[in-house]
């Protein structure tokens, strides 16, 4: 770093935590590239002040650290458990209502989405069905 002036090396830190916080709006990450745009702030900072390298190198990683565990902590859900993961077996045993009849079978709602269906029974629009079996994108289903 010697003939680098303390200007330009504060300078350059400064373009580097722009360029981190650029790519944080960019990318789906969760702080951490701004945490660490914040960590060139604070060295750019240091840097024009003259504080020596191993104090700065120890605040660089303090205020990333930092940063990243506040992020972490508010944007954690702790109202509630975590949502299952979908899959469409998990609709076997749902109930569903049947909200159109077609010559291709029927239509059902389950969890909020329609769904094709077949079924051995005859059905009309507004009964309530069971799912017995996923079979491709098909629900078999039957009269509750």
């Amino acid at each position: 770093m010697q003939g680098w002036g303390k200007e330009v090396l504060s300078g350059l830190f400064l373009l580097t935590a722009a360029v981190f916080v650029i790519l944080e709006m960019g990318l789906p990450t969760n702080f951490e590239m701004f945490a660490i745009g914040m960590g060139f702030v604070s060295l750019a900072i240091m840097t024009y002040m003259g504080v020596p390298v191993v104090v700065q190198v120890v605040v660089f990683t303090l205020v990333v650290f930092s940063i990243v565990v506040i992020a972490y902590r508010f944007s954690r859900r702790e109202d509630g458990p975590p949502p299952e993961a979908f899959t469409p077996e998990a609709l076997k045993g749902k109930t569903a209502r049947v909200v159109s009849v077609d010559e291709r079978g029927y239509v059902v709602k389950v969890n909020g989405e329609e769904w094709r269906a077949e079924s051995e029974d005859v059905l009309s629009v507004g009964e309530e069905v069971v799912v017995l079996d996923v079979v491709g994108v098909r629900l078999k289903v039957k009269r509750r």
